[in-house]
Order: C-alpha cells, then sequence, then structure tokens
C-alpha cells in the first residue's frame, strides 16, 4: 500500500508541475503567435511553427527538470524523445489549426489556437510521461 500511495503523490505532482508547465510553454507559445501575426505581419498557419520553436525550449526544460525529474534518461535522450513527441503533437496541432482557419478565416486564429492546444495537451502528457520521459523503477531493467 506504501508504494501505490507513493505512485499517487508522484502522479499527482507530476500532474501539478505538467500544468504549469505547459501552461507557461502555452502562454509563450500564445504570445508569440500573436505578436509574429500583429508586428510581423505573418500569416497564422506560418507564425504557429515559429511560435512552437520558442515554446519548446520551455517546455522540455520545465518537463525535465519539474514534471519527470524522476526520468533516468540523459539530458540528451530526454531532449530527443520529447522533441519527437513534440513534433508529434505540434503536427497533430498544425494540422487541426490549418482545418479550423480553412474553415473559419485567419481572423479566427486566436480561439482556433486555444481549442486546438487543449485538444493536444493530452496526448503531450501521454507521450511525455510513458516515452520521452519514462520514469523507470529501479528493479526493472531495461536496455532503451
Amino acid at each position: 500500500m506504501g508504494q501505490s500511495r507513493t505512485k499517487m503523490k508522484i502522479a499527482s505532482r507530476q500532474g501539478v508541475w505538467f500544468t504549469l508547465v505547459g501552461g507557461a510553454a502555452a502562454a509563450m507559445h500564445f504570445f508569440c503567435l500573436l505578436l509574429l501575426v500583429q508586428y510581423a505581419q505573418l500569416v497564422p498557419v506560418l507564425a504557429n511553427p515559429l511560435a512552437f520553436l520558442c515554446a519548446f525550449v520551455i517546455s522540455f526544460m520545465g518537463h525535465y527538470h519539474l514534471t519527470f525529474s524522476q526520468t533516468h534518461y540523459s539530458w540528451f535522450q530526454a531532449l530527443w524523445r520529447w522533441l519527437c513527441s513534440a513534433v508529434v503533437g505540434f503536427g497533430l496541432n498544425q494540422i487541426l489549426f490549418m482545418a479550423g482557419i480553412k474553415w473559419f478565416g485567419n481572423q479566427a486564429y486566436w480561439w482556433l489556437w486555444i481549442i486546438v492546444t487543449i485538444i493536444v495537451t493530452v496526448l503531450s502528457f501521454i507521450l511525455g510521461k510513458f516515452w520521452a520521459f519514462n520514469e523507470k523503477v529501479s528493479h526493472e531493467t531495461s536496455n532503451d
């Protein structure tokens, strides 16, 4: 029962950190998106990938050091795994974002981005927890 309680504590802590770090990264993404559209005059579909790159730095550093700090992967291994996870999430984000822009027009980019980001967040957590930062229990062995 003690091990189960410890796992629940870790999961709860991860949920809080995932929300805070993800919120900070999402805010950076959204802020950069707005700046690139409003001031650099980029169309939203082109501004979104650039904004993603800015947010990725916050996302990786926060998740590596806070959310999934129990990982046994090196910084470099986790970076590549999180990059792959983030690219998959962003690919889905961009496809849904582009479809929304096509249906509703460029003027709807900010609320479309919010809806798409909420949808993709769950996938990002699953890929982060179970693959990118996979927290191996000490009695398990793996060559991964």
